[in-house]
C-alpha cells in the first residue's frame, strides 16, 4: 500500500510567498489600469454627449445648449438642453434650469415630471477625473449652442479629462460641430499631437 503524501508547511509558505510578491509587482499596474478605464469612460461619455447634443439639435430643427459646470475640478457636470442653456449639476427633471429634452410619453398632455428627460452627467460618476474646459473661439462661457440648420456651433471649445495618475484624454469641438477625440497617454485613442 502506498503512503499519501500531502504537502509540508514549508512549500505552503513558500509558495504564499510567492503569491504575495506577484500580488505585490502587479497591483500598481491593476490600479493605473483601472484609473484609465475610468477616464476612458468619462471621456466617451463627455464625447457622446457632444454628438447627442448636435443630433438633437438637427432632428428637432432648434437650438440645443451643451452646458458645463464645475470645471477645473472633480466636481464638474454636464447636460444638453433645448433652447437655452442649463444648470447640469440639478437632477430634478421638473425642474425650470435642468438639463432636458421633451420627449412626449404618448399621453397628449404635458407633464414635466413624464415628458421631461434629464440628459445630465455628474463628474461624480467618475472617480478622480478632473475637467478642464478652454475657449478655442467664440464667446466665453459655459454654454455652446448646436444650430439646427448644419449642427454648427457659437464656439469652439477643448475640453480635457485628467486622471489621478496625470494620463489625459482630450475632446475637441469644432465650429462646424465636428468632435474630436484624442490622447498622448492612452493607447485605445489617436494621438494628439
Amino acid at each position: 500500500m502506498k503512503k499519501v503524501r500531502g504537502i509540508t508547511l514549508i512549500e505552503l509558505i513558500i509558495s504564499m510567498a510567492i503569491i504575495a510578491i506577484l500580488a505585490l509587482v502587479a497591483a500598481p499596474s491593476f490600479v493605473k489600469n483601472m484609473e484609465n478605464r475610468n477616464l476612458a469612460g468619462a471621456a466617451e461619455t463627455l464625447y457622446s454627449h457632444l454628438q447627442l447634443a448636435r443630433s438633437e439639435s438637427l432632428l428637432r430643427s432648434e437650438d440645443v445648449v451643451f452646458s458645463v459646470a464645475g470645471m477645473d475640478s472633480t466636481s464638474w457636470a454636464f447636460g444638453i438642453n433645448e433652447l437655452t442653456g442649463c444648470d447640469p449639476t440639478v437632477t430634478n427633471n421638473a425642474a425650470t434650469n435642468a438639463c432636458v429634452l421633451q420627449i412626449d410619453d404618448g399621453d397628449g398632455t404635458f407633464v414635466a415630471a413624464n415628458d421631461n428627460v434629464l440628459h445630465q452627467i455628474d463628474g461624480a460618476e467618475f472617480t478622480d477625473v478632473t475637467m478642464k474646459m478652454q475657449v478655442i473661439s467664440g464667446t466665453a462661457g459655459n454654454s455652446i449652442t448646436f444650430d439646427p440648420a448644419r449642427g454648427t456651433t457659437d464656439g469652439a471649445r477643448q475640453y480635457t479629462l485628467t486622471n489621478a495618475s496625470g494620463s489625459s484624454v482630450q475632446i475637441s469641438l469644432s465650429l462646424i460641430g465636428n468632435v474630436k477625440l484624442c490622447s498622448d497617454d492612452l493607447p485605445d485613442y489617436r494621438s494628439c499631437s
